[in-house]
């Protein structure tokens, strides 16, 4: 069809008459198909970053029990004297494994060592200083550092 007007001079001006609905109905397909590409990239890279941040929050959790089976043994060690020094590597729930060992450091001075090793792979260390044993005798306490610590 065509539309027809008169155009300041007299002049008939022709114009074609298009479809607008089916021009606009291709192009707002187009439009949201490009749109929804775009979201799914941008809903994908989300879930890399949440799946990421649940990684490094699994493994800060292991860390953490790691940290926290190493100091329960560190005080143990401290309260039950060197009884415990001499113990087996133990195993611990969630598949941690601790192991607690000591040797000569200096005369008169001890470094004992408790070692966590974390399911995935990975072990935390912790270390401190002690007299040794008073007399030699066997199930006495440490003697304290002068900083208190045993």
């Amino acid at each position: 069809m065509e539309s027809t007007g008169r155009l300041g001079l007299g002049r008939p001006v022709v114009r074609p008459m298009r479809s607008s609905m089916t021009s606009e109905r291709g192009l707002t397909l187009l439009e949201v198909m490009v749109a929804l590409v775009v979201l799914s990239l941008v809903a994908l890279g989300y879930l890399q970053l949440f799946q990421g941040s649940h990684r490094l929050v699994t493994a800060a959790r292991e860390w953490s029990r790691a940290v926290a089976y190493a100091e329960d043994a560190s005080e143990r060690a401290r309260l039950s004297g060197p009884s415990l020094l001499g113990t087996p590597a133990e195993s611990l729930p969630g598949g941690f494994r601790r192991e607690i060992t000591s040797r000569p450091w200096q005369p008169g001075l001890r470094l004992v060592t408790v070692t966590v090793f974390l399911p995935a792979g990975g072990r935390f260390s912790l270390d401190w200083l002690t007299r040794d044993r008073p007399d030699g005798q066997p199930g006495a306490a440490p003697q304290r550092l002068p900083g208190g610590e045993p």
